[in-house]
């Protein structure tokens, strides 16, 4: 079975700009830039991680994200990979669907909730809202007073 220190072994060899974490989480967090996101992510199919199970788009105020649960279902190992974008007016990544299609409908929901574009996906377009919805209810600084419950 892989340890955390395997994992970070094994990426540090290939990414020495990563940050790691084990606090706070029973999961190894790996933290990753824009840049490096894609590779991590081969990389860490390639070490068996065969399963990306949740994709979640995250609002951290300043940047905008998304953080990866993935598992490797032979050993029952699980990583969480996070990657941060600066650029709110123009956030994007390169999709994830030919390495796990898992993250087909993941990618269309955070494009749909939060906005970022994921490059290179099949079909990057709204998924939950209509088409003539504007704006990314999921962001802190989404604001509708005509949708908005005050209480």
């Amino acid at each position: 079975m892989m340890t955390n220190n395997d994992i970070i072994t094994s990426l540090q060899k290939s990414f020495p700009n990563l940050e790691f974490n084990e606090e706070e989480s029973k999961y190894l967090t790996v933290n990753t830039s824009p840049e490096d996101y894609l590779a991590v992510m081969q990389n860490l199919r390639e070490a068996g991680f065969d399963y990306l199970f949740s994709m979640t788009g995250m609002d951290w105020g300043k940047e905008l994200g998304v953080t990866n649960h993935l598992e490797n279902t032979q050993t029952g190992t699980m990583v969480v990979v996070k990657v941060k974008l600066e650029d709110r007016q123009n956030p994007e990544l390169p999709t994830l669907e030919n390495i796990w299609k898992t993250a087909h409908l993941h990618e269309r929901e955070i494009f749909d909730l939060f906005g970022i574009n994921f490059k290179g996906h099949t079909v990057m377009k709204r998924l939950l809202l209509s088409e003539d919805w504007e704006g990314y209810p999921m962001r802190k600084d989404w604001k509708d007073e005509t949708k908005m419950i005050i209480r």
